[in-house]
């Protein structure tokens, strides 16, 4: 089911009051007191096109038999979305002690995105699957 992106923008700037470093267009409409009736359209459309992307990319993934993902941030994450950054997760339950991703997107201003993570690039890094359940970040709503 699709999400209500208007009803969601609605409740994340109330959210956002509370939050340092909100997102642009939600820190605009916080400052002046309202929203924009056309940025709000905007933020809207591109949050469901977003969601939209991000499901096909998943569902693709989860398809191919991935199961380790990492949740990659764009620059300037939010104070909510940040602490999900560079964490891995499970996509599909088979590494036991990962969480399943959170929903993409978290809020309707950030744009991040789900990235296999393979075992060779783990182990570039010098890490095991051990080091990402301990530093994994279920996502709580």
């Amino acid at each position: 089911m699709a999400r209500d992106w208007g009803a969601e923008i609605d409740a994340w700037t109330e959210r956002f009051l509370g939050v340092p470093n909100p997102p642009a267009p939600f820190a605009q409409a916080i400052a002046a007191g309202a929203w924009d009736g056309n940025e709000r359209g905007r933020l809207a459309e591109d949050a469901a096109r977003h969601e939209r992307t991000s499901a096909a990319l998943v569902e693709e993934m989860a398809g191919a038999g991935v199961d380790l993902v990492r949740f990659d941030c764009r620059q300037g994450s939010c104070g909510v979305c940040e602490k999900y950054c560079g964490k891995a997760y499970s996509l599909r339950g088979e590494t036991p002690g990962l969480p399943p991703p959170p929903p993409l997107p978290i809020c309707p201003s950030c744009r991040h995105t789900v990235n296999l993570l393979t075992p060779f690039y783990l182990q570039s890094l010098g890490l095991e699957i051990d080091d990402l359940v301990d530093a994994a970040q279920p996502f709580v709503d």
